[in-house]
């Protein structure tokens, strides 16, 4: 869904649509008529967000075959979705963390992505982002590793600049610190990428992990506020219990700060969904559209509590 704040800025807000995986395009489009379409129409929108997760193999095979993108292009508008964002944190599956940033593999996989998404972004929209993992697991990470991955960074950054001039379009990378993880935080992440490159690369804010520590917020919007370099997407937003903590005043902080200036960002927000699976496909496909449009009617309304309207 599309949001529009009183300056102008424009808030997308998407569900992760990790949560039904499909290995292949076929299976993807089903999932779309099965899932999204429904939840969009619980919503009462004529057009909502979808955050894609796309296995190596899809992706290579829109690559190969523009007239497979194009039927996705076609596929998503003809069922009233869009798509300005991508989740490439994966491997082969939604769940495996997939090669490291040492490894060319992730680094043709993103840049796979990333004119994938370039094509995918609305008419209207020139920006989109994609998140990836945090570069690569700390007990495994010697310097040789680190160079070889720096490298990769910043040939991903002229890669993605060169994208820009062919196509018009800003695709921005951003890296989800995690702990265990070269970028354990934010303030890594954020030393890692900014004299790389800010305008393409940037960071990923979990906001499931924040929400276990208000002061971990602040401190991290802000370092971002400081160094300027940018929110890519404000990702695991959500609002059920079981366990996890709701995410409201993340989301509140974040989106605050961006709109008042003070951190640079896309305003790409997505609501995680991983921790409805389980349940909500036990019970059917009902169930689980249910369940994610309660997810997205809580974070739309959260965010008009702000002063946000629809957008058209």
């Amino acid at each position: 869904m599309r949001l529009r704040h009183a300056d102008g800025t424009l808030v997308h807000l998407a569900y992760n649509a990790g949560v039904h995986p499909a290995e292949d395009l076929e299976n993807l489009i089903a999932h779309l008529t099965r899932y999204a379409v429904p939840v969009r129409k619980r919503l009462g929108v004529e057009r909502m967000g979808i955050g894609l997760w796309l296995s190596p193999a899809v992706a290579d095979h829109l690559i190969a075959d523009r007239i497979e993108l194009v039927r996705l292009r076609r596929s998503l508008d003809e069922r009233g979705l869009e798509v300005v964002s991508l989740n490439g944190t994966g491997g082969r599956n939604q769940e495996a963390p997939g090669p490291d940033w040492a490894k060319p593999e992730r680094y043709r996989y993103t840049m796979a992505l990333a004119r994938i998404l370039a094509f995918l972004l609305p008419d209207d929209i020139q920006s989109g982002s994609i998140s990836t993992i945090p570069i690569g697991w700390r007990r495994d990470w010697p310097t040789d590793l680190q160079d070889i991955a720096t490298r990769r960074l910043e040939r991903l950054a002229r890669e993605l600049r060169g994208l820009h001039s062919i196509t018009g379009k800003t695709v921005r990378v951003g890296f989800e610190p995690w702990p265990g993880c070269v970028l354990e935080t934010t303030e890594q992440a954020m030393e890692r990428v900014r004299d790389i490159d800010s305008d393409h690369l940037g960071v990923c804010l979990d906001a499931c992990n924040l929400a276990h520590d208000a002061e971990e917020t602040d401190e991290a919007l802000r370092n971002l506020a400081k160094t300027g370099a940018p929110v890519v997407k404000l990702g695991h937003v959500h609002h059920h219990s079981g366990g996890s903590p709701n995410t409201g005043g993340v989301l509140h902080d974040t989106l605050t700060a961006m709109l008042s200036g003070a951190v640079t960002g896309s305003a790409h927000i997505e609501v995680e969904t991983h921790n409805l699976a389980v349940p909500g496909r036990s019970k059917g496909p009902g169930a689980l559209v249910s369940l994610l449009a309660q997810e997205l009617d809580w974070a739309r309304s959260s965010l008009t509590s702000l002063g946000l309207q629809l957008a058209a």
